[in-house]
């Protein structure tokens, strides 16, 4: 009898920005489990929230999206038919997310003069791990000496439970370090600005400004993405997976 994978393995480092700012803020015990699930992708299907997070980017970056079409959005989910019952539950952790959006309506920094929906953007290599960075919102703006500048939004969100500062703090960081190193590679046009990167906590409606020492926090990061390559080649499956 063939007994059915139920993990995926990724034979090179790789973390997303998300997953790198929880690895950051982490115990060292945390920081172990977070790189096994990293390595060790669950086949298993899980809660995602991308129906809620675009319908919500939409609205902040759109005037021809209003809050009745969220309102809608949020019927839709909550009464479609969706198919399985885990397509069910999909949906109504989409409409609880939208809804919570609403209730506290995150303000991003008053600086920001233009936003627009944004979406996987290249990865970057750091020290041999791949980070991928897909921020929610791209935030613009052109500054006094007539010079752009550009940040970005991520929007995280757990239901009853507030995004912790460090999270945030380490969030902001490595927005402000993605950009920074992009444009210092020549790949990039436009200089970041730290108070335009943000994380936005969905659940609280605070809005988390990148921290006064990003360009330190990024420099632990490349440290700590040094020492994940590393040691990815011993990290070990959980226990019972079939690979």
């Amino acid at each position: 009898m063939i007994q059915e994978k139920t993990h995926n393995v990724r034979q090179n480092p790789g973390l997303s920005a998300n997953r790198l700012a929880d690895f950051m803020a982490a115990s060292e015990q945390t920081r172990r489990s977070i790189l096994r699930s990293c390595k060790f992708m669950p086949r298993a299907r899980v809660i995602q929230h991308q129906e809620a997070k675009e319908s919500i980017a939409r609205y902040v970056s759109s005037a021809d999206f209003s809050a009745t079409d969220l309102e809608t959005r949020i019927e839709i989910l909550r009464n479609g038919l969706h198919g399985s019952d885990f397509d069910n539950e999909v949906a109504e952790h989409n409409a609880d997310y939208i809804e919570r959006f609403m209730e506290k309506l995150p303000a991003l920094p008053a600086r920001v003069q233009e936003v627009l929906q944004a979406g996987k953007m290249p990865s970057l290599d750091i020290h041999g791990v791949n980070l991928t960075f897909s921020p929610d919102l791209l935030l613009k703006r052109v500054n006094q000496r007539n010079s752009p500048k550009l940040g970005v939004a991520f929007f995280r969100y757990a239901k009853n439970k507030p995004l912790s500062d460090e999270v945030a703090c380490w969030q902001g960081a490595i927005s402000f370090g993605y950009l920074d190193t992009r444009v210092k590679q020549g790949l990039g046009d436009v200089d970041p600005e730290k108070e335009m990167c943000v994380a936005v906590d969905m659940w609280t409606g605070k809005v988390h400004q990148a921290p006064s020492n990003a360009v330190y926090r990024f420099n632990e990061v490349k440290a700590a993405c040094a020492g994940i390559a590393e040691r990815w080649d011993q990290i070990q499956p959980p226990d019972g997976a079939v690979i």
